[in-house]
């Protein structure tokens, strides 16, 4: 009996480390590809940045030859006031001048608020670019860990399934189909041991019975609720080897 709950103990925990091994072998991609996603995202998002900065000083760019223009176009009204006789004409002249004027005011005031926006996303895209890189080596860092690990941890949990086989030799050969349904069904978490009389995969008690069963090692015991293989704790194991001497 003892030997038996020890062995289903056993064969317990080596499915409960296989199942964590596999857990951290697809986390680990699964992290990475969420990390390379967002990544992804990032730089795109970086782009969208780099071509804002361009297209405020292209904006900014359009000021100045509009500005330029309006310029010229006062040097070349100012000739012409020089020439004219007529006031009407003089009159004018002067009303041209007087809009250039407010537009180069207008443009001006423009020209500052772009330069000034400039300066800020500037500022902003050196932190993203910082940001990205190093988000970027971060992700680099991730895949090469997994990438050192997959081999190891293909090893290991090829030890591991190797050591279930054989620890699964302790199954009644009557039982086994019942067993590999029970495993297909559960997992990992397939097997469960006995605390305060009640099933520690359910939590529903189990009868008098069934404990005797289990004392005795009569045969493999299921639990009537939810059908997982029990098994006696180390507790009540050591209590049935002193009670036996």
């Amino acid at each position: 009996m003892a030997a038996t709950a020890d062995n289903l103990r056993e064969l317990h925990q080596l499915h409960q480390r296989a199942k964590a091994l596999r857990d951290r072998m697809t986390s680990g991609p699964k992290t990475l590809a969420a990390r390379q996603a967002a990544l992804v995202l990032r730089k795109t998002a970086l782009e969208a940045s780099r071509k804002a900065v361009q297209d405020s000083k292209v904006q900014l760019k359009k000021r100045e030859h509009s500005l330029q223009a309006h310029q010229s176009k006062i040097d070349d009204l100012k000739v012409k006031l020089n020439l004219v006789k007529k006031n009407e004409e003089y009159k004018a002249i002067q009303n041209q001048i007087a809009n250039d004027k407010a537009a180069i005011e207008k443009l001006e005031g423009e020209m500052l608020e772009d330069m000034m926006r400039i300066d800020e996303q500037v500022a902003a895209l050196a932190t993203e670019e910082l940001e990205v890189k190093t988000f970027g080596e971060q992700v680099a860092t991730l895949q090469t860990e997994i990438e050192s690990q997959a081999a190891d941890q293909k090893t290991r949990h090829e030890e591991l399934v190797a050591a279930i086989v054989g620890a699964e030799a302790i199954i009644p050969e009557d039982l086994r189909e019942r067993y590999r349904r029970t495993v297909k069904q559960h997992g990992a978490d397939a097997m469960a041991f006995i605390e305060n009389h009640a099933c520690s995969g359910c939590f529903v008690s189990i009868t008098a019975q069934m404990m005797n069963e289990l004392i005795n090692n009569n045969s493999l015991s299921f639990c009537k609720t939810c059908g997982r293989v029990l098994y006696l704790a180390e507790e009540d194991v050591a209590n049935t080897r002193r009670s036996a001497r």
